[in-house]
């Protein structure tokens, strides 16, 4: 399975939260992960601001490596705007789908690992594949 993850899908990859479970069973099927690169920028902000240990830091290292970071094209901002009036989500999380559902064209199996209830209620909206 080729995953688009958000960060909400990578933080239980490291930190014992309610969704550790799922996460590691995602991670055990995925044969791919793609992930915004900004997504970097939240997991270790939160890895930070949760004291996390050396032993967490070694671990998100080694997960980084194995993820494919997108960015997206050159002036994305107002598609961006435009994409997300309908959806009304936070600014990340905007980002995050927006992200996803342009990699979704380029890798049509993509299916987006998220366990943030907003983002995954506006993904099916507009019938975009989740884990």
């Amino acid at each position: 399975m080729d995953v688009f993850l958000d960060t909400s899908a990578v933080l239980p990859l490291l930190l014992n939260e309610p969704n550790t479970h799922a996460a590691l069973a995602m991670w055990q099927e995925q044969r791919s992960a793609w992930a915004w690169s900004w997504m970097a920028v939240e997991a270790e902000a939160a890895l930070i601001r949760r004291k996390a240990s050396e032993a967490i830091w070694r671990q998100w290292r080694n997960l980084e490596r194995n993820i494919a970071w997108v960015d997206p094209e050159h002036g994305w901002e107002v598609s961006l705007r435009d994409f997300n009036r309908a959806l009304g989500l936070r600014a990340a999380d905007a980002g995050h789908l927006f992200v996803f559902d342009r990699a979704l064209r380029a890798i049509p199996d993509l299916k987006l690992a998220s366990f943030d209830h907003e983002m995954r209620e506006a993904a099916r909206r507009i019938n975009l594949p989740l884990v």
